[in-house]
């Protein structure tokens, strides 16, 4: 708990990330990792794995951006600055454990982003009391074009702690609406990866099991009802062992990777 306290009172913060709780977030992802480090192994080896494979279907040099991530735990970040002259860490907040680390490889840049482009203008609209924003765009990092970039298990991810604070400051919004604006999210990130290199890798949750004595009593999806197509890469991630989140259940997550986005893209409404 020391730790944990520290790290929340020392990591610089923008504003909108500690208001929406992404510092917490953090923090209790890092101590989760330290507990269950040995049990998170296999699903650390197979996110390496995936991005080994992926920077082999594109040219080295040219830069690279990885969106989302986090506290570098799923990315081989010494293996993507070998490959491109540069790699840029897109995240909303940085640890101090990351900025050393990428203090410590001359091209690397940390950029601190909201990927969504969401959260200014949710902000906005909690406080004046209007309708949720679904008219928005993800930023474009400076510095010009990406040979590559990949989503790092983000992709689910994006709606939960804004939908947080809807259900919060405005729980009279209704349930369509907040569909409509986790779907903005979910498939503007898509759009916007597409968009954003030459090309573009993905992985992520697609969905959750309970599991009880290792029988399934409930699944649920995490895709935000996007019709994906069969992932090039799917393995499963025991992220949660009882009693970590539930006293006599475990939970698991089957991820999917894809190699290249627009294959995603491409079975999705137009962007």
């Amino acid at each position: 708990m020391l730790r944990e306290a520290f790290e929340y009172l020392t990591t610089p913060c923008p504003p909108l990330a500690r208001r929406f709780g992404y510092l917490s977030e953090m923090v209790a992802l890092g101590a989760r990792h330290r507990r269950q480090k040995r049990v998170w192994a296999p699903h650390v080896a197979a996110c390496h794995r995936f991005i080994d494979q992926a920077i082999q279907r594109v040219e080295s040099g040219g830069r690279a951006l990885v969106a989302g991530s986090g506290l570098l735990i799923e990315i081989p970040l010494e293996t993507l600055t070998a490959r491109f002259d540069e790699v840029v860490l897109a995240d909303i907040l940085h640890s101090r454990a990351v900025r050393r680390r990428a203090a410590a490889l001359p091209n690397v840049r940390l950029v601190e982003l909201d990927v969504s482009g969401a959260l200014e203008p949710l902000a906005a609209a909690l406080d004046s009391g209007g309708p949720l924003p679904t008219d928005f765009e993800p930023p474009i990092p400076d510095g010009g074009p990406f040979r590559f970039a990949v989503s790092c298990n983000l992709l689910s991810q994006l709606p939960l702690l804004p939908l947080e604070a809807v259900e919060r400051r405005a729980p009279a919004a209704t349930e369509a609406e907040r569909m409509a604006f986790a779907l903005r999210m979910v498939h503007g990130h898509l759009c916007w990866l597409s968009a954003i290199a030459e090309r573009a890798a993905l992985f992520t949750d697609i969905d959750a099991s309970w599991l009880h004595g290792g029988t399934v009593t409930e699944v649920e999806d995490s895709t935000w009802g996007l019709a994906l197509p069969a992932p090039d890469m799917s393995w499963l991630w025991d992220i949660a062992p009882a009693p970590e989140q539930d006293r006599r259940q475990d939970l698991r997550h089957s991820v999917g990777g894809w190699f290249d986005v627009r294959t995603v893209t491409s079975v999705l409404p137009p962007c």
